[in-house]
């Protein structure tokens, strides 16, 4: 506390423009989480469908077009001039037309197109207007080297800074029975430009199976299954590929064939008990692409590997935490020997159809060491209710102490530790006893087979009778016999383990079985039953 007797002196907190222009311009981690804001936009809009034309592999020009319900001039203004304050939900937690869950709440979707170009056009119509309006946004004075070096002083009146202007024009002539939204970004930023063009991935050398420059992929199928073959979906993809990859994870569209999960390959324990979210009546393309979600499994390495089918842990969530209601849905899929591409690997959260951010490898922070099973598992949380609140401003992470990030984590943490880990690794126990027991099993059969050639009165009555034992603990004919306790001792004294056990036994079966060992005196077979044993070891 000040002293009350003290002179006092205020001076004003200051910042510099550029910490707007940054704000404004960095919020989104990479051009395909920018352009999903944009999608999430249009599915707002009840759009059906969104076009995306990045004019590749230039890339010079963007364009995002949708046929949602558009926008007056009035509600553009409205957006436009109060970034961070959206009214989207006051009408409602839903679209008006196809009763779509809203994504948009923060306000801030339009400055993703900031990130992709510092100057862009809109133009916009509502169904039964028309009319249309046009309008260029200028970010560029903040975006200049120099802004670092100048401040904002004060805020105006309405506690608003200003971050760049609209020149508009409304009341243009359309066709009344359209409706859309255009976005077009008419110089995209270099940098943009410079990772969809590959540059970077040029400098460090990957090696790309699929490239905008050697031509077109006719099916995102075809991107899915080189991302899929891989380690890595971006040592394969270029930067233009790996963006339709990546915004295949994020926007709010369907799985390929509707789903993640393959069954025609090879099994998957557990498929029955989950349902995958459909969406309905939404299309995203991108240069006459069109998008769908990547995930594919099991992955080819898991389809021929020599383990335990896949299987899928199902996860449902309903819970009150702190008076909000925190409802979420998934699976947690467990696959060896790895998923792949590593991308794919740990934990993706979507909220509302949108993932928020990459795939989190380290599950929420899970603090148990579960060794090599840890890279043999990923999963998906779909968010029904509750945890908006946790969202950062990018929409691509969390504000972790929240209580419903919280709650979430520690039901991710126990369900992986008290039930999937323990399952998994159970199974692969049991699957490797399996597979040891069915080759015990035809080693004796191969081994009976191999005994029955031999040219010995004693195994006539065998031949005979085919179910008859052929156990080498047991007598054949009444004369083939090796006294257990006898042979309990030498095993000790020998060190033999049970395979050693087994294999011993078995050459001393067929030694006896062929009369080899009948003439010899006690004192000459000891020594030669001590050299087997430490042949067999």
């Amino acid at each position: 506390m000040l002293p009350a007797n003290a002179e006092k002196r205020t001076i004003e907190i200051l910042a510099a423009e550029k910490i707007i222009a940054d704000i404004s311009s960095g919020v989104y981690r990479s051009p395909a989480a920018a352009l999903k804001e944009l999608v999430s936009n249009a599915y707002d809009a009840d759009a059906t469908h969104v076009t995306i034309t990045t004019d590749p592999p230039h890339c010079r020009t963007l364009t995002i077009a949708d046929d949602g319900a558009g926008m007056t001039v009035e509600n553009f203004i409205q957006v436009i001039t109060h970034i961070g304050g959206s009214t989207k939900r006051l009408a409602g937690e839903y679209s008006p037309k196809f009763n779509r869950p809203l994504i948009g709440r923060i306000g801030i979707g339009l400055l993703a197109v900031a990130q992709l170009g510092s100057r862009f056009h809109v133009s916009s119509s509502k169904f039964g207007t028309g009319k249309k309006f046009v309008a260029e946004v200028n970010l560029e004075p903040f975006h200049r080297d120099d802004a670092s070096l100048r401040t904002l002083g004060k805020m105006r009146g309405d506690g608003q800074v200003q971050i760049g202007a609209v020149t508009y024009v409304d009341d243009l002539p359309e066709r009344s029975d359209v409706q859309y939204t255009v976005i077009m970004v008419p110089d995209a930023k270099k940098g943009l430009i410079s990772e969809i063009t590959s540059a970077i991935r040029e400098v460090v050398g990957a090696t790309e199976e699929l490239s905008i420059r050697n031509g077109r992929v006719s099916t995102f199928l075809e991107i899915a299954n080189a991302a899929a073959h891989s380690k890595r979906a971006d040592l394969v993809l270029d930067g233009y590929y790996y963006m339709l990859w990546e915004l295949g994870l994020l926007c709010p569209v369907n799985y390929i064939a509707h789903e993640p999960f393959f069954t025609h390959e090879r099994s998957i324990e557990g498929i029955d008990q989950i349902t995958i979210p459909s969406i309905e009546h939404f299309q995203v393309t991108v240069d006459g692409l069109e998008i769908f979600r990547p995930q594919r499994f099991p992955n080819t390495a898991a389809i021929a590997h020599n383990g335990p089918d896949p299987k899928i842990y199902s996860i449902e969530y309903d819970h009150m935490i702190a008076d909000r209601r925190l409802r979420f849905s998934g699976y947690v899929y467990a696959q060896p020997p790895h998923i792949h591409p590593e991308e794919l690997k740990g934990i993706h959260i979507r909220i509302r159809n949108v993932g928020i951010g990459r795939y989190d490898k380290s599950w929420m922070g899970y603090p148990f060491d579960e060794g090599l099973k840890f890279g043999q598992i990923t999963g998906e949380i779909f968010i029904l209710d509750g945890l908006e609140p946790a969202l950062n401003i990018d929409r691509d992470s969390f504000r972790e102490t929240d209580v419903h990030f919280q709650a979430m984590r520690a039901y991710i943490w126990s369900t992986l530790r008290e039930h999937v880990f323990p399952d998994f690794k159970a199974r692969s126990r049991e699957y490797r006893e399996e597979t040891r027991a069915a080759g015990q099993d035809a080693a004796d059969s191969d081994f009976r087979e191999a005994l029955l050639q031999l040219p010995s009165p004693l195994l006539e009555g065998l031949r005979k009778s085919k179910t008859a034992s052929l156990s080498p603990m047991l007598a054949v004919n009444g004369r083939v016999e090796i006294n257990q306790t006898w042979f309990s001792q030498f095993a000790q004294e020998h060190g033999f383990t049970r395979e050693d056990e087994g294999r011993f036994l078995r050459l001393l079966t067929v030694l006896l079985s062929a009369d080899l060992l009948e003439d010899l005196t006690e004192e000459e077979l000891l020594p030669l039953l001590s050299a087997i044993a430490v042949a067999v070891r």
